[in-house]
């Protein structure tokens, strides 16, 4: 695995929105700060190992089945998307 500019972002942003997370607080700050956490090792996963995801074939469970490889450039795009699109949208709509 190559460690590129655009991993070194990604791990950025992510801190930054763990930063956010851990900062913002709550009654039940542990529970946010581990499902926050969670989904952002998924997201960073994405990004950093696309070639790897994308290859999985074969039974994914409830009937599903992958019978060809995805591209690793759809697999980091929908982590990029994930990381910045999805708050960005959010922010901008008002979600």
């Amino acid at each position: 695995m190559e460690v590129t500019r655009s991993k070194i972002v990604a791990l950025l942003i992510a801190v930054a929105y763990m930063a956010c997370i851990v900062t913002a607080g709550g009654d039940d700050q542990i529970e946010v700060v581990l499902k926050g956490g969670f989904a952002l090792a998924f997201i960073l996963a994405l990004i950093w190992f696309p070639e790897e995801i994308g290859s999985i074939k074969g039974y994914v469970g409830r009937g599903g089945y992958i019978n060809r490889e995805t591209p690793g450039c759809m697999v980091s795009a929908m982590g990029w998307l994930l990381l910045v699109g999805l708050p960005l949208g959010m922010w901008f709509f008002g979600g």
